[in-house]
Parts: structure tokens; sequence; C-alpha cells
């Protein structure tokens, strides 16, 4: 491994501390280069920033179970092509995904979309639908929505929303009312909560404009959520709740704005100036990624209350938040970490405490893919084999005691047994502040020791 020294001479008795935190050489016990003071006090400053920037760091309590399916791709990246798997749902017993196969060619590149279903408990794999292939023939357009025994996702090119029954083994398109025939519009991120799905939609006879649309899969109720100036996009549903990303005040950036069927009012949730986009909704509680500090962040708004709070740390980046009725997660990178390959971290946020736990993870880069209630589906990129873990469902263990406003929801299902992995490092372990205390230590008593005694300089010899 090569690193470079921003010291240009420097003794050849030299030994040096490497802190994988920061990747900054320190060197120490025997002819220490003679760093300014001031270069040392910011090598502090860096480190307590990074202190700062972890929070809580301790464990989250819970259980760590593999999935594995021969299905699931690992990244894999040639000079030919591209394969892997991503956009995950699991809900329940059920978990699918999308597999992507790709030629990397600049006419006419060959691909392949593969959705996959599998029965957690059953222990069974089936392919649900690929592109091209009988119905389809453009790449499938994520995201993707599981909720009960219905699938629903969209394809570029036919601009229409198809589902997958579970029940029936059936694909169908979804119809969108309300047009003609030869006004077809553009439909895109369905999202699901059982017989209710929401989706934006563009109309190309109208204004152009995307707009947020409901429909009653048992009734086939058909209805517009919002229609206003601007583009509603990144809609999500739960219960008679929907929240989406909306821009017609802010054509450049977005806000979040709620909408509930049961009362009919609209409500903005967040317009300050910036950017916010990608909320999530589970009950009354509502979470999104918000840029109106500068980094990335992620705010929680409760609209029984109507309180608003951030909810992730200082001095880090945050990625887009999911929700459950008890826990936000989210993933997150120090925002003094500037490598091509960052070590992240997946946050988790107890709503009935008020606190931040770090998710345990063999590798330093766990991926989270999505949140169902209490189990929270990661991958782990630094196993080596599908089989030993590529793909994790953690299960936080229950709080000890019930939220103030308990919200019903439908049993989980228990996952079936697996072979118990290997333990995994505590936070305090692997988190990169950590990681950085003896780096910090190095740092000050090198500044002790430019104070007390000098410090022969570098040799002519050199």
């Amino acid at each position: 491994m090569k690193h470079n020294r921003s010291v240009s001479r420097i003794q050849k008795s030299v030994v040096y501390l490497w802190s994988p935190a920061t990747e900054i050489p320190v060197a120490m016990v025997t002819g220490i280069p003679a760093l300014s003071g001031t270069g040392i006090y910011l090598i502090i400053l860096i480190i307590l920033g990074l202190l700062g920037a972890a929070g809580p760091v301790s464990a989250l309590h819970g259980s760590d179970l593999l999935l594995y399916s021969p299905n699931i791709s690992l990244d894999e990246d040639t000079d030919e092509f591209l394969e892997f798997s991503s956009f995950f749902n699991l809900d329940d017993d059920s978990l699918v995904w999308l597999n992507t196969w790709k030629e990397k060619k600049v006419e006419s590149p060959r691909f392949k979309n593969t959705l996959f279903l599998r029965n957690i408990s059953g222990n069974t794999t089936t392919l649900l639908s690929e592109s091209p292939g009988p119905h389809h023939t453009y790449t499938f357009h994520p995201p993707l929505s599981l909720s009960g025994p219905v699938v629903a996702w969209s394809e570029y090119g036919k601009n229409t929303i198809f589902l997958f029954d579970m029940e029936s083994g059936r694909e169908t398109a979804l119809a969108s009312g309300g047009h003609s025939p030869d006004e077809p519009p553009e439909n895109v991120e369905p999202s699901l909560d059982q017989d209710r799905i929401i989706w934006s939609m563009r109309t190309p006879a109208g204004s152009g404009d995307q707009d947020i649309v409901f429909q009653n899969l048992t009734t086939g109720t058909w209805q517009p959520i919002c229609t206003a100036d601007g583009d509603q996009i990144d809609p999500a549903i739960s219960g008679t709740r929907v929240v989406w990303t909306d821009k017609r005040n802010e054509p450049g950036d977005g806000d979040i704005y709620l909408y509930d069927m049961a009362t009919g009012n609209e409500t903005p949730v967040c317009t300050v100036k910036g950017l916010q986009q990608k909320p999530q909704v589970a009950g009354t509680m509502i979470a999104w990624m918000d840029y109106r500090d500068g980094q990335p962040a992620v705010w929680l708004y409760d609209a029984a209350t109507g309180s608003e709070s951030r909810i992730s740390g200082d001095m880090v980046i945050t990625g887009a938040p999911l929700v459950s009725h008890d826990f936000v997660v989210w993933q997150e990178y120090s925002a003094l970490d500037f490598r091509d390959e960052r070590e992240g971290t997946i946050m988790v946020y107890t709503m009935l405490t008020k606190t931040r736990e770090v998710l345990p993870s063999r590798g330093p880069a766990p991926r989270l893919l999505d949140l169902d209630e209490n189990r929270i589906l990661y991958a782990d990129s630094d196993d080596t084999s599908l089989q030993e873990g590529f793909v994790h469902v953690y299960v936080i263990d229950a709080p000890e005691t019930e939220p103030s406003s308990p919200v019903q929801t439908s049993p989980v299902p228990a996952l079936p047994p697996s072979p118990a992995p290997a333990p995994i490092p505590s936070p305090a372990q692997k988190s990169a502040p950590v990681a950085a205390l003896p780096l910090l230590a190095v740092c000050i008593l090198h500044l002790f020791r430019q104070k007390f005694q000098a410090i022969p300089g570098p040799s002519s010899h050199d």
C-alpha cells in the first residue's frame, strides 16, 4: 500500500504509525519531522471533528441473519459487461430485487433485467418477470415496491405501471384512468401499501408536469392526489397518508408535502430554502433527506404534533432515510473523509428513546438496502462469497416500553434459522473516529516534544 506524505524531508530512522481513519502517516519514536505547531493543531482539529461526527457509537442490540440465494449477484464489472443486484424490497416473508446484466458497448448494447421473488421461510426463489421477454422490451424503471402479495414497477419506453400478484401468479399492466388511448401518460415511481398504490404521472398532452395519482387495487377507484404547478415526484404512502417531493415553489430544489386521504387536507411539511427530497412515511412520522445546511442530513416530522427535528449528527453526509413505525435508518459518511472509497455506517434512530445507534457489521462499508418494521436489510460487501453472507437481515430487539401512541401493524414472521455467523465487531472496534485516537495521542505528544525539547532537523546527507 502506498501513501502520500506531506513532509518532504524525513530522517531515515523514522517509525510510522498509520491511522486508517485519516490515512495520515505520523512520525514517532525517532526523528519526528518538525511539523509546525499550526499543522499539528490542524490535524487535531480534523480528528476531533471526526470524533464529533460519529455521534453515539453504542452498538445496536439484535440478531444478524444471513440470506442466501444463487440469484443474488455480487457486483461484477469487467471490460465486457456489468452485472449486479439492486433495489431490494423486504416485506414480511417476501424479498424482491432486480438483477441487471448489461454489455459495455457504445452501439446497441445487449441487456437483461430480471425480477426475482424469494420466500424467506420457504427458502425458495421465483423469477417474476424479465426484459427482454414475452411482455417487456425495454429496461425496467426503478424503484420497485412490494406490499403484501403485490409487486409494482415500471418500464422505460412503455411508461406503464406493472403489477405481479403472488396469489394468482399473474402479471398485469395497471390501467391509468382518466386519459384517452392516444394520450398515454408517463407513469413512474410506484409505491404500495397493501391494496393502495400511488405513483408519479406525467401527461404529454397536458402541462408536462409530473403529478401524484392514487388507485385502490380492490375497488379500482382512481383519483389525483396533487396536480399543482411544477413536478411532484418521490411519492410514498402509509395508510391514508401520502408524501412527496414538490417543486411548485422551488423548481431547482424541492419541498416536502403531505396529503391525508382521510381528511382531504394537504399540508406543507417542510418548505425551507434548499433541497428537501426522498420522503418516507410510516403512520404519522415522515423522514426525508434535507440540504438546508449544505450537506445532506436526515430530518423527521410528526404529523400528529407538527414538530420537526434534525435526527442525523453533525459533520456527516447522509443518504436517503427509510422509516418504520419505530425506527428511522440511513447510511452516513464522515464529511471529513475525502477518499474515493469511503468507510460508511448504517445509523438507526429509535423514535421511542430519541437515540442514534450504529448497526454492527463486519465490513467497513455496509450498504443499506431496505427496512421492514424492526428488520434492516443490508449488504456487507466485505464478505468473500454470497454463502458467507453478502445480504443480511438484522432484527432489532423490541423496545422494553411500548410507544405512547402505538400503531396497529401486522405481525412479522420469524426468519428461518441460519448458521451462526462469526462475531461482528462493535462500532467502537471498527469506527474510523475511534481508530483515529492513536493518531490524536501522537499529535498531542508531538506538541509537547516541540515545546519542551529540541527536535533535531534532517541530516544534510538525506
